[in-house]
């Protein structure tokens, strides 16, 4: 079945702040669903909100913007695919609030010939350039619409204005052009965001509380069993990554139950990783894999509660 991976992503996020707060468990999966349904309807609204300001020609403050974007951008509780394009408009939005910087700066080379406020207009020039080329490793597939903002900027670099209608048409181009590349982003923010809300997330909530139910059902059994499989360490030395993810998917593959074991592992392996780092990730893997194989598969990978297995 589809979402596994998020499904597990957010059971874990819950028992890990279940871990480290000490709050009822039960009180922070309410707390959790909650918050992340309302980031989902943000980055919805946020896009919406600002496609039709694009669209209608309304004034856009993009440091206003570029500000929010960035800000759920940061949500680590949402789907990465859906953080990359906030952070895309993000940092589109900042190329447009530097040139503006720029106009703002090359005005004092133009009217007082300023050698201070020249050299401080071309490094924010270097700045957009690192910005796009950023944008540009993100959207791979975009990549040539992006070296057209590229070029436009060099152009500007190699043959800057010479008087301030020109220099403030420059920057009204930019602008519209960035405009105009972040539309095809903020549609896809609000179709991604909206269709998880109504759609997806039951599926997604519906198998993360099966595995935070596996362990609240099986908690000492569960502990016990990684208590087996530790050497020199002990539960409560672990560090609350490493242990609750060790926590959940030992309650998965012993009580739930998994027709592809490999998708599970890595699942807990990738997030020990982005979570801790490389280490952390080889100690979850041969911990868990160690539980799958000694009580899981040398049992005929049988489970208690779902002989068949869960996943699909």
């Amino acid at each position: 079945m589809r979402f596994r991976k998020y499904s597990r992503k957010h059971a874990f996020n819950i028992l890990y702040q279940w871990d480290i707060t000490g709050e009822p468990l039960e009180e922070v999966k309410k707390n959790y669903w909650k918050h992340l349904e309302e980031v989902y309807k943000n980055a919805a609204n946020l896009a919406e909100d600002l496609l039709r300001r694009i669209e209608s020609g309304e004034e856009v403050n993009v440091e206003l913007y570029s500000k929010k974007f960035e800000t759920l951008a940061d949500e680590e509780i949402m789907a990465e695919r859906l953080r990359k394009k906030l952070y895309t408009v993000y940092l589109l939005l900042k190329a447009a609030e530097e040139f503006h910087n720029f106009t703002l700066t090359f005005t004092g080379w133009i009217s007082e010939r300023s050698r201070a406020k020249l050299q401080k207009a071309k490094e924010i020039l270097a700045e957009i350039k690192r910005i796009l080329e950023t944008v540009k490793g993100i959207n791979g597939e975009d990549r040539e619409r992006i070296e057209e903002l590229e070029k436009f900027v060099l152009e500007v670099e190699e043959n800057p204005p010479q008087d301030f209608d020109t220099l403030r048409e420059l920057e009204e181009r930019f602008r519209q052009k960035v405009f105009e590349l972040s539309k095809t982003y903020l549609r896809e923010i609000k179709d991604f965001a909206t269709k998880r809300v109504n759609e997806d997330m039951g599926e997604i909530k519906e198998y993360a509380e099966r595995l935070l139910t596996a362990y609240k059902e099986h908690q000492i059994e569960v502990d016990s069993t990684i208590e087996e499989f530790l050497k020199d360490w002990t539960l409560d030395s672990l560090g609350s990554v490493e242990r609750n993810l060790l926590r959940l998917g030992t309650a998965e593959f012993m009580y739930v139950g998994v027709q592809d074991p490999g998708r599970a592992f890595n699942d807990y392996i990738d997030f020990a990783k982005a979570f801790v780092g490389k280490k952390a990730a080889k100690f979850v893997n041969g911990v868990l894999s160690a539980i799958y194989n000694k009580k899981v598969a040398a049992k005929g990978g049988e489970t208690k509660e779902n002989p068949s297995g869960g996943e699909g």
